[in-house]
């Protein structure tokens, strides 16, 4: 299994399930969470193989990061339907991890010797819970595109098919969803800075330095922990919730993939 074959398949998800949103057939429904089911298998595989190979934990740098990340996307996505029945949001999900994927192709996926200071127990713990929490907020983000796209250019469309009660409760409950989403990454966003920063004391002798990446993060983290505040205000609801939530993501990306190529860090191995 390759990572161009992941890509593909990630493009069909998606793919079929804004047809199984459109559609409403509950067959293509089955058939798209059953293909994802499929991919997030094969992308484990992808990730456990990669590991056995190289005889280390399989996400030391940006191009293992870059899969880490997508596949959390997707089991996160999976396990969230179960109790909201959002196909639509697995749309984007879809998408978003084939362009994770796409990444790949601008970085060298040659498998190299860890470096010394990764060989650490606070790897593993960090990479997990960062990467659980960027993967709840990307989702977040999906929820958040699917809100602005249905409440504006295609709000019409969905009107004239669901009638406009159903389509307000959708609105309603996508908003409240992308606010779920956020208020459990947000948690595990901050969880994983915090281990970050005893690990970086173990290190390098500080627990934090002001370090491109380290900088962003605190970015990042302020910027959805401004959304959970202001989401204390009722007038913030809506496209302008949606819309902060994209920006969030926005952050997220480029803390996490713009600042390797824009700035010199002390992280720049990821």
């Amino acid at each position: 299994m390759t990572i161009g074959m992941l890509i593909l398949l990630y493009l069909l998800f998606g793919i079929l399930s804004f047809i199984a949103f459109a559609s409403e057939r509950k067959i293509l429904t089955r058939s798209s969470l059953v293909l994802g089911v499929i991919i997030a298998v094969l992308h484990g595989w992808v990730i456990l193989s990669r590991g056995l190979h190289a005889g280390r934990l399989p996400f030391t740098n940006t191009y293992e990061t870059l899969i880490l990340f997508a596949f959390f996307m997707t089991v996160l996505y999976l396990v969230t339907y179960r109790r909201y029945q959002l196909v639509i949001i697995g749309g984007f999900s879809g998408l978003v991890a084939a362009f994770l994927l796409a990444l790949t192709s601008l970085l060298s996926p040659e498998i190299e010797p860890l470096l010394p200071s990764l060989k650490s127990n606070f790897l593993l713990f960090h990479v997990i819970v960062i990467f659980i929490g960027y993967a709840a907020l990307s989702v977040a983000f999906g929820s958040a595109a699917v809100f602005l796209i249905l409440s504006t250019v295609a709000n019409k469309w969905l009107t004239q098919r669901r009638g406009e009660e159903k389509t307000k409760a959708l609105l309603v409950y996508l908003d409240w969803l992308t606010y779920r989403l956020i208020a459990a990454g947000f948690p595990l966003l901050t969880f994983g800075i915090a281990l970050g920063s005893i690990w970086a004391n173990a290190a390098w002798g500080r627990y934090w330095n002001w370090d491109p990446k380290e900088t962003w993060a605190f970015i990042t983290w302020a910027v959805y922990g401004a959304y959970l505040h202001l989401r204390i205000s009722e007038p913030f609801r809506g496209k302008a919730a949606a819309g902060f939530a994209f920006l969030g993501f926005l952050v997220l990306m480029f803390t996490y993939f713009g600042v390797n190529f824009w700035f010199s860090s002390l992280h720049a191995y990821a």
